[in-house]
């Protein structure tokens, strides 16, 4: 599959390669800078750090980025990676995935999260076998809530520690529209 970048009001969403998450484990930029965009000093996180090794291992079996890895969100006016979001995983039998999100500190609060988000559920919906994406966030994470609920996911359950969501697949259901490129 070749994936386009989704282009939104204020973001680029470009899926990562194997070369960039190789780069990435050896401390590199280079791969990342060769698409003329640059990184917040904050970026990655210490969660992006985290779920590299998974994401590369998995690039390492396909060699092609699927859109079931994870996406940099880049601001379009800095051209800088502010933030990642992603799946845990294709589809399942139940054509059910997992999201997740983090933005650096300094650009949380400002909508870029509900903007890559309802841009990344829109790409998931147009791909065959998804009618169900998950999400889950830290009880106590108000700012994630606020967003898996603007975007128009539902709580479903919760714990001591997580809120579970789900958005399903209405067909028809209104979503913002987004170019891609």
């Amino acid at each position: 599959m070749n994936l386009n970048n989704i282009i939104t009001d204020r973001l680029i969403l470009i899926p990562v390669t194997l070369e960039i998450t190789q780069s990435l484990l050896e401390g590199s930029i280079k791969e990342i800078e060769k698409l003329g965009i640059g990184l917040d000093e904050k970026w990655p996180t210490n969660d992006t750090k985290d779920i590299l090794p998974f994401i590369n291992k998995d690039l390492e079996k396909s060699k092609i980025p699927s859109g079931f890895e994870f996406w940099m969100i880049v601001k379009k006016d800095s051209m800088k990676v502010v933030g990642d979001i992603g799946f845990k995983g294709k589809p399942d039998e139940k054509g059910e995935i997992e999201v997740g999100f983090g933005l650096v500190e300094n650009e949380r609060g400002k909508g870029f999260g509900f903007e890559a988000l309802r841009a990344i559920t829109d790409w998931a919906f147009s791909q065959k076998n998804v009618k169900v994406i998950k999400a889950d966030c830290l009880i106590d994470n108000r700012p994630s809530a606020r967003i898996l609920e603007k975007v128009g996911m539902k709580e479903i359950n919760r714990d001591q520690d997580l809120i579970y969501w789900e958005l399903r697949d209405m067909g028809t259901e209104l979503m913002s529209p987004v170019e891609l490129m």
